[in-house]
């Protein structure tokens, strides 16, 4: 799953992924926050972009994810994942 912020870079921003379904909180940063170890995010330096990956991906993983920026308010994109083909 994608989210790209359009900020200065200069305001270097944390983006956070949250399962919306428990609210679990998967990643800050690049910091990974569940113990699952099929849950990672990515950054290419000096870009806008910030992906989540879900290795393995599974039935149970489907859902509402949420993307938040840590911006003043908190600017959110939410991205519903289905998983097709099991």
């Amino acid at each position: 799953m994608w989210c790209g912020t359009i900020l200065p870079s200069c305001l270097r921003p944390q983006v956070s992924w949250i399962r919306r379904k428990d609210y679990h909180l998967l990643t800050v940063g690049l910091t990974t926050y569940s113990s699952d170890e099929r849950f990672s995010a990515t950054h290419l330096q000096n870009s806008e972009d910030w992906t989540l990956q879900i290795k393995f991906v599974q039935n149970r993983d489907a859902g509402l994810y949420e993307c938040q920026v840590s911006t003043h308010p908190p600017t959110s994109i939410f991205l519903e994942l289905k998983v097709v083909g099991k």
